[in-house]
């Protein structure tokens, strides 16, 4: 990082570092494009459920406004997968008391009829299910979704999900643990991956998502006697397709290397998915644009993506890390940018997560103090987004979220509800994190000296270990739903 300059097509010409720093500055903060961009995802496309016609539809536009703004090789990766769509849902108590509950299916729940004696395992955890013993064999389990608050590791749905299957159970109920009448929503896992019918991809066990207030009503009703409950589902799952919406900024002398940066543009059926994750795949596409004037100038290909399918199981990028990962001719790529949660809030809150690599979180740290950025960075490694796929496969990889107003809620806050909608997402906040994210990725991009390679396999396993979270070498309820 010690150039003060950065090539110019025009040969002998030279533009400073903080001159092209300015205007992507002064660009960015002028700009409503990403708004923009974020309304036509949001109201017109809806929620962009994986392998919908609305997911197919959003990538289409993806596709035209990276065109639009200059990038280049710019094409739709498509891959196949198993979509799945929403039918009837019917929860109702049948003892102590008859009482019935909104509630919704968890995507890839099957169809069918259940009604068993109710075990309440609290929150889910490892202890918790430890503790009921055989006590879940043939009944339905009730869990609390994501518990965890700012700061705090817990176990993800899938985790408690897998633990109930596991357990013997026959259905699993969970409840959202934030107020406001929200089903809690999130997709489970294929009972046989690689199987030829629709139905090998449907999820082991039915799963369903109450609000906290039908949690908190169905627990004290339950304390006046031995609960039992009955769950109808109605749901559908069909074999389609999906999309990574690719575009370009070549690089110079380097042009072989790569710097990709992505966000994923799918969501859940239940809401727009504005903050998870329209406002990532608009802060991609920004960056896209303030980048595109300087095409050529970077030492470095930046490659801008938009991920289909990270909610039902990190699909899109399952596929894409595959091209680098093998002898393909998508070149050597040097650092991967997941803005899964960028442009939240109100901007000026980012934070770098170096995906468990202290030296990777120095560099950063180090590189927004030379660019005067004021961000938080950090080390620590989630297996639940589109970065993991990359991590597996060795490459170095980093995330860049933006607190919001939800960060002292517990769990996703409105994620995954059917309150992620646009009113959550503000100009501010795109532009913060768009500026932030393009000046890091031109600096990345031009650094020569840029330390940091693909790891062997021995390194990956070692620092899965240290992150206590091996077990994801054996099972990885995504890669379980990859279709090849």
């Amino acid at each position: 990082m010690s150039e003060r300059n950065w090539r110019s097509k025009k040969g002998d010409e030279m533009a400073s570092r903080d001159e092209i720093n300015r205007k992507i500055a002064g660009n960015a903060w002028t700009s409503s494009y990403p708004y923009e961009n974020l309304l036509r995802l949001c109201d017109d496309f809806g929620h962009r459920f994986g392998g919908s016609d609305r997911e197919h539809r959003a990538g289409e536009f993806l596709q035209s406004q990276m065109k639009e703004y200059g990038l280049k090789n710019v094409h739709l990766d498509q891959f196949p997968m198993y979509s799945w769509s929403r039918g009837n849902c019917f929860l109702a108590m049948t003892e102590p008391v008859e009482r019935s509950f909104s509630a919704i299916s968890m995507p890839y729940t099957g169809s069918g009829n259940y009604e068993a004696e109710l075990v309440d395992v609290g929150e889910g955890e490892a202890g918790d299910f430890a503790a009921i013993g055989d006590a879940a064999r043939g009944k339905i389990v009730l869990t609390d979704a994501e518990t965890n608050r700012p700061g705090e590791s817990k176990s993800h749905r899938t985790d408690k999900y897998q633990r109930a299957v596991e357990a013997g159970a026959i259905a699993c109920i969970f409840i959202n643990c934030n107020p406001g009448m929200l089903h809690i929503s999130g997709a489970l896992y294929a009972k046989k991956p690689g199987g030829p019918d629709a139905s090998d991809h449907e999820a082991a066990i039915p799963g369903i998502g109450i609000s906290y207030e039908a949690g908190a009503t169905i627990r004290r009703l339950a304390q006046r006697g031995t609960p039992s409950v009955r769950i109808r589902v109605e749901n559908s799952t069909f074999r389609s397709h999906s999309s990574n919406v690719v575009g370009d900024l070549p690089g110079g002398e380097l042009a072989n290397e790569t710097i990709l940066l992505g966000g994923h543009y799918d969501g859940h059926d239940i809401s727009q998915g504005a903050s998870d994750n329209a406002a990532g795949a608009v802060t991609a596409l920004e960056v896209g644009r303030l980048l595109a004037p300087f095409a050529g100038q970077f030492k470095r290909t930046i490659r801008i993506v938009c991920f289909g399918c990270e909610e039902i199981g990190l699909l899109g990028s399952w596929h894409s890390s595959r091209g680098y990962a093998g002898d393909q001719p998508d070149g050597n790529l040097r650092l991967m940018v997941n803005l899964d949660g960028a442009g939240r809030g109100q901007g000026g809150q980012e934070i770098v997560s170096a995906t468990a690599d202290p030296k990777l979180q120095q560099y950063f740290d180090k590189l927004a103090q030379s660019l005067h950025l004021q961000i938080d960075t950090r080390s620590s490694l989630s297996v639940h987004s589109d970065h993991f796929p990359y991590f597996m496969a060795g490459f170095p990889s980093v995330g860049l979220s933006s607190r919001d107003a939800t960060a002292g809620m517990i769990g996703r806050g409105y994620g995954h509800t059917e309150a992620d909608t646009v009113d959550k997402v503000h100009l501010r906040g795109l532009q913060s994190a768009a500026m932030v994210v393009a000046q890091l990725a031109a600096a990345v991009a031009d650094d020569a000296d840029f330390p940091f390679q693909r790891v062997d396999h021995e390194n990956v396993v070692e620092r899965l270990k240290e992150s206590k979270q091996e077990r994801f070498l054996e099972h990885h309820w995504g890669r379980a739903n990859v279709v090849e």
